[in-house]
């Protein structure tokens, strides 16, 4: 790989990555064992690591918690599985900052979220790759960490880069996943809009959904009614159409979602 420029066929894996990653969908489960098991190959790691970060308050003080959660890959092909959880912690150790939520004053010692962002997008040189991107609707970080034994060939600029390039795009994703729940109808529905509309895209009929939910006839009807109201339809047909399209586009989610 030249020391310069990116080679094409690498920007190509990091696209079918992203791909794959797609595919996989939400579970962070399956996602993440994967993404760190190919990142390793195609930047020529020893060891990766992808997991968001997290900190809470822990009473009244300056002491907070760490929470760090994620998958790592060995050269051996070997998956791990990260949760740490560690008291005394400073966002400043991870190269992270801790951004202000307003007045301190008067703060109940229960544990709450500080949100944190980088400090800076990549960190790096011969031996290590870190890259952060903010994931601001939970307060948190996600994290890609690449690792070579001091000896080895040095990462290069390209290679650092192509991890860049590579957390650009879940960032995009994840982005345009926060926007579509925002207008999702789905993400907002009462329990029981949601078991009907449940039922209805498992070809239930409202007798069934009745039957099975121990309602009324009546009060299904009027469940479906309201649910072409809040998906703008005038048919079950359309109703089911914007109901599949909206759950459509899979995107890998995480291990903890905070509101």
């Amino acid at each position: 790989m030249s020391q310069e420029h990116l080679q094409l066929h690498d920007v190509r894996a990091i696209f079918r990555l992203v791909g794959e990653v797609r595919e996989l969908g939400h579970d962070p489960n399956v996602w993440r064992p994967h993404m760190v098991l190919r990142l390793r190959r195609i930047v020529d790691a020893q060891v990766v690591v992808s997991s968001e970060v997290h900190f809470r308050t822990i009473g009244r003080g300056p002491a907070m918690r760490m929470i760090d959660i994620g998958w790592g890959s060995s050269e051996e092909g070997k998956v791990w599985q990260i949760h740490t959880e560690r008291d005394g912690e400073v966002p400043e150790h991870y190269w992270l900052s801790a951004i202000a939520c307003g007045p301190r004053v008067g703060r109940q010692p229960e544990s709450e979220l500080v949100p944190v962002a980088p400090a800076r997008k990549v960190y790096g040189g011969r031996c290590f790759i870190l890259s952060q991107v903010s994931l601001p609707h939970i307060g948190a970080v996600d994290q890609l960490g690449l690792h070579r034994q001091w000896g080895d060939a040095p990462f290069t600029r390209p290679q650092h880069r192509l991890v860049r390039l590579l957390h650009l795009e879940l960032a995009r994703l994840w982005r345009r996943d926060v926007l579509r729940r925002i207008k999702d109808p789905t993400t907002t529905l009462p329990p029981r809009l949601s078991q009907t509309l449940h039922e209805l895209m498992a070809g239930q009929s409202e007798k069934q959904i009745a039957l099975k939910l121990g309602l009324s006839r009546h009060t299904i009807h009027n469940y479906v009614k309201a649910l072409h109201q809040r998906f703008g339809v005038s048919s079950r047909g359309e109703l089911l159409a914007r109901a599949a399209a909206s759950r459509a586009d899979f995107i890998p989610q995480f291990s903890v979602d905070v509101p």
